[in-house]
């Protein structure tokens, strides 16, 4: 059985996730506003 295969679909995966985490740490974050539930926008 050759497994040469499962070589490059495991090679593929890493590639791939490691894309995905670049791509996630070199979008831009927003900033302005607080963004969940600070109380900021709360009238008393």
């Amino acid at each position: 059985m050759d497994i040469q295969w499962q070589t490059w679909a495991a090679v593929g995966i890493v590639v791939i996730t490691a894309i995905i985490f670049v791509i996630r740490i070199s979008k831009s974050k927003k900033t302005g506003g607080c963004g969940h539930d600070c109380g900021c926008g709360k009238k008393k």
